[in-house]
């Protein structure tokens, strides 16, 4: 067997070479610990295929792939049917799409498979093509879309359950969107797991399936090897997740801002995102600084407790959040509770003043200088334009 060295050993490189090439590494066998301690000694600017072949002189015996089309791509199926909403397999379908022209390494290989027929008829209307999975097919992910089909008669059948059962069991990992989560629950495999599906469908999973957790406020979840999501779009923050942890926060970060979505939305729809400008901070020194703040808009957040909750001192900290974002910290903040304070906007009906303290500005005409300053709009001009 091979052990994959790439993500284990990734934080020992330079980060321009992990970035383009940590998965290039491929796979070395798990007893040549010698020759991975004399890889860490390679300067940074020696290329991947420099790595590869000196441990491959270096190693005896067992074979070390080429870097060229050796490595399978990670497979994706996502199971479709009468009545599938066309957004819960599309949007998971582009995500992962756009992360292959980003460069993800292993590339996905995404396959849309219907249990019994060639093409399923979707709830828009629209016919899809499904195609047959090969023989002995590893499937990595295994997506389970939701929509108005999934309580047709034929989807709740024996037949159906024992064949969704069969793929599910033989995937690494399995994802319901939307209230794809009934057919994932009638497999058996959401018991005693805590899960979500659409907000107006969580009292019907709950009382269907008391044996699940339903967490009604999550816009994802992970328990074990299933995820669940919430509705419609909460597909995409899924498979944004799903990149996120197949490789890296920074491939994530690009395929959310080519796709002209936010990275996360932590927590759940009663949580809203940070701004996709400071998306590709992820994974740097001031990743949790900015979650906290994020969780915790309402409170004050001056620099120095800023800094403190970063564990530097007041000068190294506003140099080195300056270097890395862009901008002051004073500036970062606004941008964030600006941000939080749009996305209250859209999807509440709360009071102006009660969404400025919900989100740390205090008083209405301070937000409404900042989110004039960020977005050349007031809050009440975007409420009425763009709420919807």
């Amino acid at each position: 067997m091979f052990t994959c060295i790439a993500e284990r050993f990734a934080s020992f490189w330079a980060n321009d070479l992990v970035a383009a090439d940590a998965h290039n590494i491929l796979a070395i066998p798990p007893d040549c610990k010698i020759a991975l301690r004399f890889t860490f000694m390679l300067t940074p600017q020696e290329s991947c295929h420099v790595l590869c072949s000196r441990i491959l002189r270096s190693i005896p015996g067992d074979h070390v792939p080429t870097l060229q089309g050796k490595v399978p791509a990670r497979e994706v199926v996502i199971l479709i049917f009468d009545g599938v909403q066309p957004i819960d397999f599309s949007g998971p379908a582009q995500a992962l799409t756009t992360a292959n022209e980003e460069g993800a390494f292993p590339p996905y290989a995404v396959r849309l498979h219907a249990m019994s027929q060639e093409k399923v008829r979707t709830a828009s209307g629209f016919l899809v093509s499904s195609e047959l999975l090969p023989k002995g097919l590893l499937i990595d992910t295994l997506i389970i879309p939701g929509g108005p089909g999934v309580h047709a008669e034929s989807q709740t059948g024996a037949l159906f359950g024992d064949a969704l059962r069969k793929l599910s069991c033989g995937s690494r990992r399995v994802c319901s969107v939307c209230t794809g989560a009934f057919l994932l629950a009638r497999t058996g495999l959401l018991a005693q797991r805590r899960a979500v599906t659409h907000w107006r469908s969580c009292d019907r999973l709950s009382q269907e399936f008391p044996e699940i957790q339903v967490e009604p406020d999550s816009l994802f979840l992970k328990d074990g090897n299933v995820w669940t999501s919430a509705g419609v779009t909460a597909g995409i923050d899924l498979t944004l997740a799903l990149i996120q942890e197949d490789h890296s926060a920074a491939l994530a970060a690009k395929v959310a801002r080519r796709l002209v979505v936010y990275l996360r939305r932590p927590g759940g729809q009663k949580q809203y995102s940070e701004p996709l400008s400071l998306q590709e901070t992820a994974g740097t020194r001031y990743a949790g600084l900015l979650q906290k703040i994020l969780g915790a808009s309402e409170l004050e957040w001056t620099v120095e407790e800023m800094a403190l909750v970063a564990g530097q001192s007041l000068r190294s900290f506003h140099r080195g959040f300056r270097t890395e974002l862009g901008m002051t910290p004073s500036k970062a903040l606004e941008k964030i509770r600006a941000e939080l304070a749009r996305n209250y906007l859209h999807t509440t009906d709360l009071r102006l003043k009660q969404i400025a303290d919900k989100c740390g500005f205090g008083t209405e005409a301070a937000m409404r200088e900042a989110m004039v300053r960020q977005f050349g709009v007031s809050p009440s001009e975007i409420r009425e334009r763009f709420s919807i």
